[in-house]
């Protein structure tokens, strides 16, 4: 059996990684020296929108160190092997640490094999890929079938949406490749998607609502039907749910979940941010 890990930046909450059987370690979000948290242990993301919402510089946010992964690891003994799913290396050093971590256990002899992949993807794109990992494992697939089966739907899985501002993504030096730097002053909203391990840009739209909707209809054009949807959002849990109805109207077969948008990517978003991510044809 094969027993998979991921870190909290995967934006799973603690209810379904119980559900799923999912071991999945904290990241730190640090507001101050004296004010630290672990992701999704200590603060959720409501709390964690309001305290963003008064701060006067961004907080920072540290995946998993080597001891952390380390414990993680050498806590799991009812499974033969250990499948350990990363978030993008373009974006976090999670993936190289959970490495070092194998290969410090492995070299004192840890009897249980460790696999890490690289999701190439963070907060729910990654999350459906865990969702995957969980669901192969509870059949009985071995870690390298697993492993073997994400890569060949990780280029399947979509993941599109909006931001209300960049201001934050500025702030923290992650606009990445989005080219639309002046988009706040000239009130365009640019269409962003998360593929590759990046968050690009493939269009523009004037205001928020006109954005959103060309998300929902690229759900329409681009989506497997009758899959399990992510719908996620920064803060604005009553916009998601109006959303959740409008794709249930065009794919009555989804699973559709509404999720928040937690700390590790909800720093860059700031408030605001709603999307999808979901399998495509």
């Amino acid at each position: 059996m094969v027993k998979v890990v991921a870190n909290s930046a995967c934006d799973l909450t603690p209810a379904v990684a119980k559900e799923l059987g999912l071991t999945m370690i904290p990241d730190m979000l640090v507001f101050s020296p004296e004010e630290q948290y672990r992701n999704s242990v200590d603060i959720g993301p409501e709390e964690f929108y309001r305290k963003l919402a008064v701060c006067e510089t961004l907080p920072t946010t540290a995946h998993p160190n080597l001891d952390q992964c380390m414990q993680a690891f050498s806590s799991i003994c009812d499974c033969d092997e250990i499948l350990c799913v990363s978030p993008t290396s373009k974006m976090s050093g999670g993936y190289s640490t959970a490495c070092g971590a194998r290969q410090l256990l492995m070299d004192q002899g840890f009897p249980i094999p460790i696999t890490v992949y690289d999701s190439l993807e963070i907060s729910f794109g990654m999350g459906i890929l865990v969702l995957e990992a969980c669901r192969m494992a509870r059949e009985g697939l071995s870690a390298r079938e697993i492993v073997e089966e994400l890569e060949r739907i990780r280029q399947k899985v979509g993941v599109y949406f909006v931001m209300e501002s960049l201001e934050n993504a500025r702030k923290g030096g992650r606009v990445g490749a989005i080219r639309v730097l002046a988009a706040d002053v000239l009130k365009v909203k640019p269409i962003l998607m998360f593929r590759d391990g990046l968050v690009r840009d493939i269009g523009i739209v004037r205001g928020y609502r006109n954005a959103l909707e060309r998300v929902i209809s690229m759900y329409e054009t681009k989506a497997k039907f009758g899959g399990d949807v992510f719908v996620f959002h920064a803060d604005r849990p009553e916009l998601a749910q109006e959303v959740k109805r409008r794709l249930e109207q065009i794919d009555p077969d989804a699973r559709i979940q509404i999720g928040w948008v937690g700390s590790v990517i909800g720093v860059y978003t700031g408030a605001g941010a709603l999307g999808f991510a979901f399998m495509e044809k």
